[in-house]
C-alpha cells in the first residue's frame, strides 16, 4: 500500500507530460509550461515519498524513467519544434529527435548504472527541460537549436551533476 502514493506521483508527473504534449498542439504554450513544471512537482515527490516511506522498488524505477521520458524529454523536444525550431525545418526536427535520444539514453544508463549513487553523470533530463525551455522562449531559434543539441550532449556526457537525493537524506536524518 505504501508503495502505491510515490507511483501515483510518477503517474501525475505522466499524465502531465502527455497533457502538455496535447497543449502544445493546440497553442496553448503557457499552460503546457505549466503541466510541465506541475511534472517536475510530481517527479520530486515520487523520490522523496519512495525514499521516505522506505518504499522504492525496481518497478517504480523503470515507471518514472518512462514518465521522465515523456515529461522531460519528449514534451520539451515538441515545444521546442513548435515554438520555434520549425523555422529551421529538417534541422530544426532533427536536433529536437536529438533531444529525445540522449533523454532516453541518460535515464536508460541511470537505471543500469547510477540509481543507487548520490551524483548525477550528465545533466538529469528535469534540469534538461527547464533549459531547454527557457532557451527556446528566450533566444532566436539558431541559438536554441545549438542550446538544445548542447544540452542533448550533458544529459549523455561524463559530468558529474549535483544530486538532491544526499542533501534529502541526511535532512531527514537530522529530525
Amino acid at each position: 500500500m505504501k508503495k502505491m502514493l510515490p507511483n501515483l506521483f510518477t503517474l501525475g508527473n505522466l499524465l502531465s507530460g502527455f497533457a502538455a504534449i496535447l497543449l502544445i498542439s493546440q497553442e496553448q504554450f503557457e499552460i503546457s509550461v505549466l503541466l510541465i513544471v506541475v511534472g517536475l512537482v510530481c517527479d520530486f515527490l515520487d523520490g522523496y515519498c519512495a525514499r521516505i516511506l522506505h518504499a522504492t522498488s525496481e518497478f517504480g524505477k523503470e515507471l518514472d524513467s518512462l514518465a521522465d521520458l515523456i515529461t522531460f524529454g519528449v514534451a520539451p523536444a515538441i515545444f521546442a519544434y513548435v515554438v520555434s525550431l520549425h523555422e529551421i525545418h529538417v534541422v530544426g526536427a532533427v536536433c529536437c529527435l536529438f533531444y529525445v535520444c540522449c533523454s532516453a539514453l541518460r535515464l536508460a544508463r541511470f537505471n543500469v548504472r547510477q540509481s543507487h549513487m548520490t551524483v548525477f553523470v550528465g545533466m538529469p533530463t528535469p534540469v534538461a527541460a527547464v533549459l531547454s525551455i527557457i532557451l527556446t522562449i528566450y533566444v532566436y531559434p539558431l541559438v536554441a537549436m545549438v542550446g538544445i543539441v548542447l544540452i542533448g550532449i550533458l544529459m549523455v556526457s561524463p559530468f558529474y551533476f549535483p544530486s538532491l537525493k544526499k542533501v534529502k537524506s541526511e535532512a531527514m536524518e537530522d529530525c
